[in-house]
């Protein structure tokens, strides 16, 4: 049976789709899916403007039915019955649907082109995108259980990191503690899913290291296939250490990173490391609902800047423009903590705070946690 968590979801969702004029929307991406219906098996999955959802369950047909939080739940045997099960349904005439437009491949979109050859299509990715933003009563419960299962991984990985210790090496100990924990052992990033670990470790100029992905630190990885993550390199005293993971336990993601420095650690990297740990201070005092998220870039920019770090702030060279990203089922959910972005918080969105300085050849200094927004400012989920 339905329940009211879902009937809530699926309510919403049916009110923007009205307010576009759309006869329904047909999801397939597996986090949207779960999202709306609490599977993710292969499946498409109908929502009327008004009416009772359809889940047409491709594989497994089996665990969709005993998965979903839906009343219709029927076997789909071929890609080309869609249109004939919605007919049987009492759903004819379909003339505009939505569909998730930023993550749909081109031969899926031609395929539903072909089935419903008089259909105009809308992309609603930017309706489930902003309703996900704001996270429900037990959503907030799923995070705060994450968040409570990552500080026991990165209480146990602070007592048994030492120098000499390879960065594969620390990613093992974390890994393996992690998922004893309960870790997935992945993350989901929506529309960029292969070749994404769950996190990186790197050591002294390794953690300076940008690549392809448009984050401000990658570490080396350990192939040009894969330049993510950790290292054969071994961790040497006065050499800054970061380790940047994603836990998730459970269905919700929290993220999280530290950076472990001692004595002999270069003087600039120890300022900058007290300079992040204000910024983030700073911003989430202000992130409070009505203001914008371009308005805390700006705060942490500024902040930056007058700590005369500007030029190392979130990344060297070529920066990226944000400085947190939206958090949940997804690592890259919105809001995005960005340049320009005048999404305005409200209470109950979720984020993670990043602010990092990069320093080439010799590593870098910063914090995140994963906050959500309250009327008295963003709160820590993660310690």
């Amino acid at each position: 049976m339905i329940t009211t968590e879902y009937r809530e979801r699926i309510k919403r969702f049916q009110e923007a789709l009205q307010a576009r004029e759309l006869d329904g929307a047909i999801i397939f991406q597996a986090v949207d899916l779960y999202y709306l219906s609490g599977t993710a098996q292969s499946c498409h999955l109908f929502i009327p403007a008004m009416g009772e959802p359809l889940l047409l369950a491709y594989r497994d047909t089996a665990r969709a039915q005993a998965e979903a939080a839906l009343n219709r739940v029927l076997p789909l045997k071929s890609f080309r019955e869609i249109p004939v099960l919605l007919a049987e349904a009492g759903w004819h005439g379909l003339k505009r649907l939505g569909l998730e437009m930023d993550v749909i491949p081109l031969s899926l979109f031609r395929r539903y082109q072909e089935i419903f050859p008089e259909c105009q299509w809308v992309d609603i990715s930017q309706i489930l995108r902003s309703q996900r933003m704001v996270k429900s009563g037990p959503e907030l419960d799923a995070l705060r259980y994450a968040a409570g299962r990552h500080a026991e991984v990165f209480k146990y990985i602070s007592s048994v990191i030492r120098p000499g210790m390879t960065e594969l090496e620390i990613a093992a100990e974390f890994e393996g503690y992690a998922r004893r924990l309960g870790h997935q052992g992945t993350k989901r990033f929506r529309g960029q899913e292969q070749g994404m670990i769950p996190g990186i470790v790197a050591a002294g100029a390794n953690a300076a290291l940008a690549s392809c992905y448009d984050i401000p630190l990658a570490g080396n990885g350990l192939t040009p296939l894969y330049p993510l993550g950790p290292s054969q390199h071994r961790w040497e005293k006065g050499e800054p250490l970061l380790i940047d993971y994603a836990g998730v336990y459970g269905d919700y993601t929290v993220d999280q990173t530290r950076i472990y420095l001692d004595a002999a650690a270069a003087p600039v990297l120890q300022k900058a490391q007290e300079v992040a740990v204000e910024i983030a201070a700073r911003v989430a005092e202000k992130a409070r609902p009505g203001v914008t998220a371009g308005e805390l870039y700006d705060l942490a920019v500024k902040m930056a800047g007058q700590a005369g770090l500007g030029e190392y702030f979130m990344g060297h060279g070529r920066q990226v423009s944000y400085i947190g990203h939206g958090i949940g089922l997804e690592l890259n959910e919105w809001p995005v903590i960005a340049r320009g972005n005048n999404t305005v918080l409200a209470a109950g969105m979720v984020f993670a705070l990043e602010p990092k300085f990069v320093f080439p050849g010799q590593g870098s200094a910063g914090v995140e946690d994963t906050y959500v927004v309250t009327e008295k400012g963003a709160v820590s989920l993660t310690y």
